[in-house]
């Protein structure tokens, strides 16, 4: 069984919910993540990461405070192979979604 770890951040960006949504269904797109599931009524999104040395899923969770929204942001990844001695997987989830998040 793959040993998995896990990692949260919190954004805070302008703008209303839907439009985050999007923005943030885009940027899943573009950073290669594949079975994209959305929540609308809970306004969740998770997602599927799966490249060379890092497999692991992403969950986005989005709550809108006054005019702006928070975006708050779980990865879990396995982390029991020798490549995740050099860097996190973790990290390369986040920074897969979070570099294409416009």
């Amino acid at each position: 069984m793959a040993v998995r770890k896990s990692k949260e951040q919190t954004y805070q960006v302008n703008g209303n919910i839907p439009e985050i949504k999007e923005k943030c269904l885009n940027a899943l797109s573009i950073g290669g993540f594949n079975k994209v599931s959305s929540n609308d009524l809970l306004n969740e999104i998770s997602a599927n990461y799966k490249k060379t040395f890092v497999i692991g899923k992403i969950q986005i969770v989005l709550a809108e405070q006054n005019d702006k929204t928070n975006i708050f942001v779980k990865s879990t990844a396995n982390s029991d192979n020798i490549f995740a001695l050099f860097s996190s997987p973790n990290d390369k989830i986040m920074n897969a979604f979070k570099d294409n998040l416009e």
